[in-house]
Formats: structure tokens, C-alpha cells, sequence
């Protein structure tokens, strides 16, 4: 049988001196020197015993398997020096119960000695965005602050370090530092470090951020840190670096976490709601989901420099949308990179803010755009009403005097005099789902018009009401009202001797009995009128109702000026307001248009040429007039048989 590894495997191991044998017995000549199967199985006293292959260690001997005592001293003072250092790795390390456990945990006690143990396991350290380290010495307690911080200086030189946050707990030392170089270079320096005592100093690195708490305390802190970095004459606030401030050196305030950016915005918010520039270079800013709280907190904000920070992609910016920036500097930031172009670079900035017209320092050319600039531009302040001719303002307010007073009186029947002998009127009406039962416009609904929700043609003839009686009664229909003048607002958009048209918006509340809070609603009222005799008649007019909003219903009725309007005992006619006057000249159609009316309502009415003619000549040329009114006596089967008989 040969034997495995090589000839004569493990003289050299075996050997205590020239030709002798770490275990003689006879009969052992045709064996190489390290076998000794015979001579076991004779000490053993096992006879005829097979032969198996086994892995256990060998235990034979005197000395726990042949083991020398040198070999075993060795053993016991690297397991002694591993329970002080924390294994082999370096992260066994059990100063600090509360962690550095996730690393190597060593060996146990008696199983074979690693191989390289003069180099310890070290976990990788990453460059992440935030960019900080912590750096522990356990057992650094022992030494003074100085002789550690030398001692790492002078081992890692030319490469140096700040340390921030030092602090002492249990057994061990920390701090934190910002350098990922300089991170990697104390990791290698780890048991390398000579102490007073003959031990090697660990050091233990790992990515870590220092522990924070958002509360009043920080707040306030951070608050006399920007006392000294604001600026009230150009309203600029410079927090660039700001955890490197000396006031707050002892707390970790880095704006790059978004709690801490958070906290900053409510105290620029409190304290300096006006602000115009922010700087914040230097910050490591990489996440900027947050920023859309900022044009909440500092809508005024158009400078904004962020150089030198870590934000990744263009798309990180579209959370700032809503700032009306105009200069913004992202030097130094990976975005940047990302897009070679300088016009494609130009173009995603300006997509997400349009109005920049300096980016990076560098002054751009106006944006192109179709959206008029707000400063040069504004649009004029809004008024109370609008007069397109002041000579107007008499006539209009002594017709809705006179209006209203009837309308709010207990009989509305004057307002026949009010309205033209074919006067047309309509109504809308809007009523919340949402609202109360006492707020619904119930009671408008019947009447209601709106063309979006009435498709059929018949309640659309039936919800429009023709002529001064059929219109007066409608309006007598509707609930007792008392208007309040105070809350109007007037229109007067066309005023000739022929025509005037006007609106008229309010508030009037519905006069009901045993009601304590009578329900408020808001009207607008379109009103086309004509001139008639010696005075004005409606001609056309559209309603809109509505439930009165919060605020309407707080000013209104608030002066007692605003009782309402007050009608005599005898309420005077509506139409007696005099002014000269131009004859009214109908309108002249041409025997060519009159030709081709009559043959459009032949064709709409299905009626011969001469019924639709005279049903033109009735309605004076008005093809609108002439097809309602068809369709209305059609309905009512007045139109004669012969009307439809064509030769």
C-alpha cells in the first residue's frame, strides 16, 4: 500500500534525533516510520480487528496525542490574547455589549490555530453618500485623548483626520470622522500601534453616522447658529458646511439627514419667513424628496446654491418644482456629470425650474415661453363692479332698486311691467350632494335648466319660459326673498340708447316662517334690456343659484344698512325711468334672406313653403323665435293639417 502525501510524509515532523522513531515496535520495518497500525492494535490488546479509515485526531500517547508541551503553550497564550483582543478579527470585540458582535466571532477554545493570524478580518468599508465613519480604540480609556490621536496621526501621515464627537463608554473610546481615506487608512493601521503596556492598539472602523434626536433643544441650537450666518440686508442666509459650526461641534447636525433639513426649514419659517438666498454648499445632499415642503415654508426663496453635494440625477430636483427660483448653482454634484451637453444640461434644468436665468454662475438667455412675466404684467386689481360707460350708473342702480324692492315684497305681480311682452327667462341651479337637507335647493329644482344635465328637448322647451305673464308667474313661484344690496356686484358690459346688458351677483336669504336660521343662497342674475315707451322692459334674463359659501354668509347682513330693500305701500312700476331714446329700427333681411329662411325652416319644421313663411313673417324674421314657436304648437297639435301638404 502506498503511502498517501509522498514518500516518507512527515519525517522531518516525527523525528527526535538520528534513527530513532517517535514510537518503536517490532515488526514495524515494512511500514514507513509514522505507521504504526500494527503497534496500536497490539497496545490496544484488539485482535483481528478490520481496518477502517477514520478522521478523528490522534490520541495516543502520553502528552494528549503526542503533542508537544511547547505546542500547546502556544496555543493557550494565542487563545488568551484573542479573549482580550476580541479574536482574531478585531470585531469580536465584547467592550460594548451593544455591538461590533456581527463580525467574526474567533475560534473556540482547542480547535486548530487559523491560518494568517497576524491578519485579522476587517469588514470593507463603502463610500457611501453620507461619507462618515466611526473609529473605536477599545480599552483606549486607559490612555489620555492626545496620545491616542497622536499615535493615529503619526500612523497614517501624510493623510490626516478631524475627529468629531469624541466620546468614552464602558472600556472604549469613539469618534467619528468624514474622510474615506483616512477611514481606510486606520482600518490598516489596526494592532499595528505600539502601547506603553506592550500591547498593540485596535482599531476598529466601520461606516456609522453619529446619533441624533430631533427636538426644541436642537431647534434652538440651530437657530443661534443661523443668527450669525444670516444676512437682513440682501435676506441671504450662508449655512454651507453647517455641521462644522463651532456652536454646534458637540451635536451631530448635518443637513444631508432629512429630519435635521426638516428642523432647519421650521426655523427659517418662524424666524425668517422673507427669505430670498439660501446657500447650501458643502453638505453632502444626496436625497431632496423633502425640499417640496420648502415652497411652502420660504415662498419667497429665489437664490439657491447647492455645490458641491451628492445629488445623483436631475430628476432629483423635480421636488423643488414649486420655488420660484431664478439662480441656482449644482457645481460639484454628480447630476452634473451624468450629462455631457451643456444645452441638454440647460434644458432638464429649466424643465423643472423655467424661470432660472443664471445656472452655475453662468448667466442664460431669457426662457422662451408664452406666459406673460408677473412683475412687468400684473393683471389689475379686482373691483367692486364694472361700468363700460358711467353715464349708465343712474339708470342701472335706479332699475334694480326699483327691481328688487318689488321682488322682496310679499306680491310680485308689478314685475309684469317689468318684463317685455316676449320676454324669455331660464334658471340654473347647483345643490351639493354633500350639504345639509335645510341648505338643498329643493325647491329650484324643478325649474332647473342647466344644459348639461337636461337632454331631452321637451324639458328643455318646458324649463324655458316665454312671455310676461308665463314669466312673472314663474317668479312668483319661487320662496319669498330679502336681497342684501350691500353684497352686490353689477356689470354693465353694453349700454347704448338700444340695449343694455348688465349682471348683477349677491347674496338674499329665503324669507320662510317659524324658520330661526333661514337658509342664505347666491345668485347671479344676466339681464338683457331693451328700451320701452318712456322707460326700460327685461327682454331676456338667466338665473343662477346657488347654496351661499362660508364666507358670503359671514358678510352678509352684517350692517343694518343692509336690511334689505324697502317697498312703498303701493309699489310703483318697474319701467319708469325716462331717458331719450332712438326709435327702434328692426333689423331690415334682404329678399334673398328671407328666401333662404323659409326654405331652412321648410326643411327644419317639414312644413310647406308658405306655412313657413308666414310663421317668419309672424315672428318678424327671428328664425330662433319662428322654431320654438313651431315646436311649441306642434306639441299642442294647433298647427292645421294643410300646413304640411306640398304641391
Amino acid at each position: 500500500m502506498s503511502n498517501r502525501g509522498g514518500k516518507n510524509r512527515g519525517r522531518n515532523n516525527w523525528n527526535h534525533g538520528p534513527g530513532r522513531k517517535f514510537y518503536d515496535g517490532p515488526g514495524n520495518n515494512n511500514y514507513s516510520e509514522h505507521d504504526d497500525r500494527m503497534d496500536r492494535d497490539r497496545d490496544r490488546k484488539v485482535t483481528d480487528v478490520k481496518r477502517r479509515v477514520s478522521f478523528k485526531p490522534f490520541s495516543g500517547g502520553r502528552n494528549k496525542g503526542g503533542v508537544k508541551i511547547t505546542d500547546m503553550q502556544i496555543r493557550a497564550h494565542l487563545e488568551d490574547d484573542e479573549a482580550m483582543a476580541g479574536g482574531p478579527g478585531g470585531d469580536g470585540y465584547d467592550g460594548d455589549r451593544r455591538g461590533f458582535k456581527k463580525g467574526f466571532r474567533g475560534r473556540r477554545r482547542g480547535s486548530p490555530v487559523p491560518r494568517q493570524i497576524g491578519q485579522p478580518f476587517r469588514k470593507k468599508l463603502v463610500a457611501g453618500p453620507s461619507g462618515w465613519f466611526e473609529v473605536k480604540v477599545p480599552y483606549g480609556h486607559k490612555y489620555e485623548k492626545d496620545f491616542i490621536l497622536r499615535s493615529l496621526v503619526n500612523a497614517i501621515s501624510p493623510l490626516i483626520f478631524i475627529p468629531q464627537y469624541w466620546k468614552v463608554e464602558d472600556t472604549a473610546i469613539s469618534f467619528y470622522i468624514e474622510d474615506f481615506q483616512a477611514a481606510e487608512a486606520l482600518q490598516r493601521v489596526d494592532r499595528t500601534i505600539g502601547l506603553p503596556d506592550g500591547r498593540k492598539m485596535i482599531v476598529i472602523v466601520r461606516n456609522g453616522q453619529p446619533q441624533f434626536q430631533v427636538n426644541e433643544q436642537l431647534k434652538e441650537r440651530m437657530k443661534l447658529a443661523m443668527v450669525k450666518r444670516y444676512n437682513p440686508v440682501t435676506k441671504a442666509l450662508n449655512l454651507e458646511k453647517f455641521h462644522t459650526d463651532p456652536d454646534l461641534s458637540d451635536i451631530f447636525c448635518a443637513l444631508f439627514r432629512p429630519q435635521i433639513m426638516l428642523a432647519a426649514f421650521d426655523v427659517i419659517k418662524d424666524n425668517i419667513p422673507d427669505l430670498e438666498a439660501l446657500n447650501l454648499n458643502d453638505n453632502k445632499l444626496h436625497l431632496l424628496d423633502h425640499f417640496r415642503h420648502l415652497a411652502q415654508k420660504v415662498p419667497n426663496l429665489k437664490i439657491l446654491y447647492m455645490a458641491n453635494n451628492k445629488i445623483p440625477h436631475v430628476t432629483s430636483l423635480d421636488s423643488m418644482k414649486a420655488l420660484p427660483l431664478v439662480e441656482i448653482n449644482l457645481e460639484g454634484n454628480p447630476l452634473k456629470d451624468r450629462i455631457k451637453d451643456q444645452t441638454v444640461y440647460i434644458s432638464e434644468i429649466r424643465k423643472r425650474l423655467p424661470k432660472i436665468i443664471k445656472l452655475d454662475n453662468m448667466d442664460l438667455p431669457p426662457p422662451i415661453g408664452f406666459d406673460v412675466p408677473e412683475d412687468d404684467h400684473k393683471l389689475p386689481s379686482a373691483k367692486a363692479s364694472f361700468l363700460c360707460d358711467t353715464a349708465g350708473a343712474d339708470i342701472v342702480r335706479q332699475f334694480l332698486e326699483q327691481y328688487f324692492m318689488i321682488y322682496d315684497s310679499d306680491n310680485r305681480q308689478p314685475l309684469l311691467e317689468a318684463y317685455h311682452e316676449h320676454a324669455m327667462i331660464s334658471m340654473t341651479v347647483f345643490n351639493s350632494p354633500s350639504q345639509g337637507s335645510q341648505q338643498r335647493l329643493q325647491t329650484y329644482l324643478n325649474f332647473n335648466r342647466n344644459l348639461n344635465q337636461k337632454r331631452d328637448l321637451d324639458t328643455r322647451c318646458r324649463t324655458l319660459k316665454m312671455g310676461r305673464l308665463p314669466v312673472v308667474t314663474f317668479l312668483s313661484e319661487l320662496p319669498k326673498t330679502k336681497h342684501d344690496p350691500l353684497t352686490f356686484v353689477v356689470d354693465l358690459t353694453l349700454f347704448t340708447p338700444q340695449l343694455i346688458l348688465l349682471t348683477v351677483t349677491g347674496v338674499f336669504k329665503e324669507r320662510k316662517v317659524a324658520v330661526i336660521n333661514e337658509p342664505y343662497r347666491s345668485f347671479q342674475r344676466s339681464l338683457v334690456i331693451v328700451p320701452s315707451g318712456s322707460g326700460f322692459c327685461i327682454r331676456n334674463e338667466m338665473i343662477h343659484i346657488n347654496n351661499a359659501t362660508r364666507i358670503q354668509e359671514d358678510r352678509a347682513f352684517k350692517d343694518p344698512a343692509s336690511s334689505g330693500f324697502q317697498a312703498p305701500a303701493t309699489a310703483a312700476p318697474v319701467a319708469t325711468v325716462p331717458i331719450p331714446v332712438a326709435p327702434v329700427v328692426p333689423p331690415v333681411v334682404d329678399d334673398n334672406t328671407k328666401l333662404q329662411m323659409v326654405q331652412a325652416m321648410a326643411a327644419h319644421s317639414n312644413m310647406n313653403l308658405e306655412w313657413s313663411r308666414k310663421c317668419l313673417e309672424e315672428t318678424n324674421w327671428d328664425f330662433e323665435r319662428a322654431g320654438f314657436a313651431f315646436t311649441e304648437l306642434h306639441k299642442q297639435n294647433r298647427i292645421p293639417p294643410e300646413a304640411f301638404v306640398k304641391n
